[in-house]
């Protein structure tokens, strides 16, 4: 006979990601797509002992379960608007990966740079700074790989801009540094703006590795900064 216990284990993190998103506008949609973007995985002082990610060494990616925690209640829809379907289409909330979802859980694939004393250097991370973290997996290629997967209108990445039009002037560039500087474009190469947002004079701006950057469209589907200030 089986055993089914009657207690429900709670939710509660283990770490919180430091990364450098401090707003949700321009977290890269998905892990993995802006390799630029690192982040430190800092574990809880219960969770913090070197025991806890013995091993992991001999991983070179991790899943890492996180909270959509800046979200608001989830208000009871069933259907959202995926950006890959231009913002105007609905699909099922399970059929997505929005972070509007009953229970706000996200899961991110990054890459494992280094194991520090009580953290995880990681890259590819597409969570705001302070994001809690749940659980954290090792990636197992041959039974996670998938290449025969089926996604249809999500099969393949997301369309990029060539670097050379993300329009970055020498000024900004040496104001930001040049590891700022590849973030940034690498994500402006992705379209992090509203999938419905097509007005093409309007100024966007994003809170990245301190910073508060804004761009406009150019020529040709070009992004053009047009202003960066250093956050306070």
């Amino acid at each position: 006979m089986l055993f089914v216990s009657s207690v429900i284990q709670s939710l509660f993190p283990v770490a919180y990601v430091r990364t450098p998103f401090a707003e949700k506008f321009g977290v890269p949609r998905q892990s993995g797509i802006v390799p630029e973007a690192e982040g430190r995985v800092e574990f809880t002082p219960e969770f913090a002992a070197g025991d806890f990610t013995r091993g992991l060494e001999a991983f070179s990616h991790v899943w890492l379960v996180t909270g959509f925690d800046r979200n608001p209640v989830w208000a009871g829809g069933a259907t959202v608007r995926p950006p890959r379907l231009g913002g105007n289409e609905r699909v099922g909330v399970f059929a997505s990966r929005s972070p509007n979802r009953p229970n706000g859980l996200g899961l991110s694939l990054v890459q494992l740079i280094a194991i520090e004393p009580g953290m995880l250097r990681v890259a590819g991370i597409d969570c705001v700074d302070g994001t809690p973290v749940y659980d954290v997996k090792p990636y197992l290629p041959w039974c996670e790989a998938k290449p025969e997967a089926r996604a249809d209108w999500a099969q393949a990445a997301p369309v990029r801009r060539t670097a050379e039009a993300v329009v970055i002037a020498a000024e900004f560039a040496g104001q930001l540094g040049e590891p700022v500087t590849t973030l940034v474009r690498q994500l402006l190469q992705l379209d992090v703006q509203p999938a419905y947002q097509t007005d093409s004079a309007r100024l966007y701006g994003m809170s990245v590795a301190g910073w508060n950057v804004r761009w406009r469209s150019g020529e040709g589907g070009s992004l053009v900064v047009v202003e960066v200030t250093r956050l306070a």
